[in-house]
């Protein structure tokens, strides 16, 4: 926002030098970035946050640096000399859609005489950056960068039926806008439309069929409020950004439309000639409530440790136009003026009263905050996960959530959230799977030498319901290429394998208690067939880990193996930490006991370690596969198995008899799974 110093000292009686204004500026929080010289005058560039509106003009500028420097503000007089019959009989307005237009404002100026712009109002726009059109188009312009309210002047005579109507476009509307571009409109597009066809786009632009020309004489001059949301989706699908559209979007003054038509028509008799006919049609179907807020004086000191006069406050709040009563109990009640959209709460009061006492005088102690109470329990799992991670080697990354949908389709069979505004092809829906994310990833190390890489994200997937409702979840991915351990003087290198992640998922797992894991080999479309497998729990698919297939990484330019892991963290969140237990080392001599045992193929080694932990016995302190083989005597479709037991006792040393008797029941428990004893 390009500001004129002496368009400011018109509204405030400034004595600084522009240079202290600059720094003043950016000391209560509008941050100006740079300060030029236009002849005689200098422009101030101000960088004005979404969250307030109210500073995109000069007179929401000069009310603060009147704030600011303790000075009176000039009020606005605006005097219309009415003249001719009502405008009411001139031109209709009505609001079909009063929920996107809740205001619309009207006057007509008859016998106007459109030219060139007198040149202190062509010298006044120019130096904020605006370029000159005629008289009416410039008053407007004018208008809007003193008071912050977009307003549109049409060609009345122009005008079908001499009616304005605000209404929804009907699907496939066209309309020719003032920048000479064809579009087509959609039913989310608000539209000013004559008695047949639209004539601007609401808030946005204007069209060109009511544009204002030499050959111009009678006036309808708009001044109105438009939805927010409405004009920025208008906006975005248009392709098309105004200095209306900016402002609209973020909140304009629903209060300020009335006088911003009085001081255009004012300005339009003074400069172009013409009669405004008496009376300004204002519809306006449902004026908003104004809510109250109460202030607390003991909250202005909580937050910024030290204590604000009452005067002072109530200084700077009735400066800043806020109405301000005093009540019981160190406490105000507050009403904040229609322009201040971003004043809701009593912690907003206080950042208007830290501006203004300066943040630089305020204490820089921290002041001591109280302990939590309850425990975040997801936190914690969040963070004990993260940690694992870290400490099995991984790095943390974050990823975008906007992907190519035909990316998607690839790696999740869900219906995907398609984006009504894309930024482009490549980033049009939301991601069903975090796996194409990770990919990138890691080619993007891997292309700039990092061929050792591992990566986890803790991110969100994205897919519409069978209720055509978006839905999202939280997942945990995991990626992984290269070596997992370096070639040195001691060892050789090793490349990651499948145990390696395996084991990485297991880990991560074996901080919850999960109830019956179980892990099965399984193959996803995007996973090398033979190099998948997947973790259940209850018979629900919690993790599917494997490599990338061969052709796959092939498109996405992956030079070597690559390993991804998706983990179903939404539903790992839902299980309690595994509860450590601790035991005292036993005095007694632990027995090792191997059983060769003949094992159908179809049978994984997590049934049989299912059966044997589902046992219950206290004196198998441990088991585990030590060889497997096949040919010779094993029966095709089986394989041998060796298995190693141990057997101790926390009381006393085990004999011969309890060890047979263990053994049985072990074998039995393996037999009914269909493992035999071999030979």
């Amino acid at each position: 926002m390009k500001l004129s110093v002496s368009w400011l000292k018109e509204f405030v009686d400034l004595s600084v030098s522009p240079r202290q204004l600059k720094a003043d500026l950016t000391m209560i929080g509008l941050n100006t970035e740079a300060l030029t010289q236009v002849g005689d005058d200098w422009v101030l560039d101000v960088e004005v946050t979404t969250n307030r509106p109210d500073c995109l003009s000069h007179y929401g500028v000069a009310r603060e640096l009147a704030t600011h420097y303790r000075l009176p503000l000039k009020e606005l007089e605006v005097v219309v000399e009415e003249s001719g019959g009502p405008a009411q009989e001139a031109v209709s307005i009505e609001i079909s859609d009063p929920d996107l237009c809740a205001r619309y404002c009207g006057r007509v100026v008859q016998n106007v005489k459109v030219g060139p712009s007198p040149s202190w109002l062509v010298k006044r726009l120019e130096a904020v950056g605006q370029r000159s059109i005629n008289n009416v188009a410039d008053v407007t312009n004018f208008v809007l960068m003193e008071l912050g309210h977009p307003l549109h002047a049409f060609d009345l005579s122009r005008l079908k039926q001499q009616k304005i109507i605000v209404r929804r476009a009907k699907p496939g509307e066209p309309l020719r806008t003032l920048d000479g571009v064809n579009r087509t409109l959609t039913r989310d597009n608000l539209v000013i439309a004559d008695g047949t066809h639209p004539v601007a786009l609401a808030g946005v632009m204007g069209g060109e069929e009511s544009e204002i020309s030499s050959a111009t004489r009678n006036v309808l001059l708009e001044s109105a409020w438009f939805d927010p949301v409405s004009v920025r989706r208008t906006s975005k699908s248009q392709g098309l950004h105004t200095e209306a559209s900016h402002r609209f979007e973020r909140g304009a003054d629903i209060q300020m439309a009335p006088l911003a038509l009085d001081r255009t028509a004012a300005l339009i008799q003074e400069i172009a000639g013409g009669e405004v006919l008496a009376g300004m049609i204002d519809v306006y179907p449902r004026p908003p409530l104004v809510e109250s807020m109460i202030f607390r004086q003991s909250e202005i000191t909580r937050i910024l440790g030290t204590e604000i006069a009452r005067g002072e406050v109530e200084r700077i709040l009735r400066s800043l136009e806020f109405l301000v009563e005093a009540s019981s109990g160190g406490t105000w009640v507050v009403r904040a003026p229609s322009f201040r959209v971003d004043v809701s709460r009593e912690v907003d009061l206080v950042e208007e009263i830290a501006r203004h006492v300066g943040y630089d005088r305020l204490p820089s102690r921290v002041r001591p905050a109280p302990p939590r109470v309850e425990r975040d329990a997801t936190r914690d799992k969040v963070m004990t996960t993260s940690s694992l991670l870290v400490a099995l080697g991984f790095h943390e990354i974050i990823t975008t959530s906007m992907v190519d949908p035909a990316e998607s389709e690839r790696f999740s069979d869900s219906t995907p959230v398609i984006l009504e505004n894309p930024l482009s092809q490549d980033a049009s829906a939301m991601r069903t799977s975090a796996v194409p994310s990770m990919l990138r990833a890691i080619r993007w190390n891997l292309d700039r030498g990092a061929n050792d890489a591992r990566l986890f994200e803790l991110g969100k997937t994205y897919s519409m319901t069978a209720l055509d409702v978006p839905e999202e979840h939280q997942v945990l991915t995991l990626g992984a290429t290269g070596h997992r351990r370096p070639a040195s003087v001691y060892d050789n290198e090793a490349a990651q394998d499948f145990f390696d992640l395996k084991g990485d998922v297991e880990t991560i797992l074996s901080a919850f208690d999960v109830p019956a894991l179980e892990f099965e080999p399984s193959g996803r479309a995007y996973l090398q067939q033979g190099c998948g497998g997947r973790m259940n729990s209850q018979g629900t698919e919690l993790a599917v880990l494997g490599m990338i297939q061969q052709d796959l990484a092939r498109e996405y330019k992956l030079r070597q193996a690559v390993w991804v892991a998706e983990i179903n963290f939404e539903r790992l969140l839902g299980f309690p930490f595994r509860v450590r237990k601790y035991q005292s080392i036993s005095r007694f001599p632990a027995v090792e006991r191997d059983f060769s045992l003949v094992v159908p193929d179809d049978l994984p080694y997590g049934r049989l370690s299912s059966a044997i932990a589902g046992l219950g016995l206290e004196e198998v302190r441990g088991y585990s596969p030590v060889d497997r083989f096949r040919g010779g005597t094993i029966p095709a479709g089986h394989y041998s198995l060796l298995l190693r037991v141990t057997f101790q006792s926390a009381d006393r040393t085990l004999t011969s008899e309890e060890i047979g008797a263990l053994s049985q029941k072990l074998l039995t428990a393996l037999q009914g799974l269909g493992a035999q004893l071999r030979g």
